[in-house]
């Protein structure tokens, strides 16, 4: 079963995570061995200093994990949201696509 929307990786179990496709076992374990270790994950680039991870996979976690509420992923979002009214309020007059 793929998955439907982003995993929030504080409260994720083995079982969530191994829904992502091409995350290994030995890989789920250690994100939760990362996280019960450090505290909460403010933002998924942190996971970088967990075993089995790199660089490349925190590209691809990027597409499916969520540091929850006040993370960063969530923080970046809102911010876009904002510039997008701003943006529209200052350019009515801007050609549409």
């Amino acid at each position: 079963m793929a998955v439907q929307h982003k995993i929030d990786v504080n409260t994720a179990t083995e079982e969530d995570l191994m829904m992502i496709p091409g995350l290994s076992e030995k890989a789920a374990q250690s994100i939760i061995d990362f996280r019960d270790s450090q505290g909460r994950i403010d933002d998924i680039k942190e996971l970088a200093g967990a075993e089995e991870i790199d660089a490349r996979d925190i590209s691809l976690l990027r597409e499916w994990l969520t540091a929850g509420p006040g993370g960063e992923e969530e923080e970046e979002e809102e911010e876009s949201e904002e510039e997008k009214v701003e943006e529209g309020e200052e350019g009515e007059e801007e050609e549409e696509w």
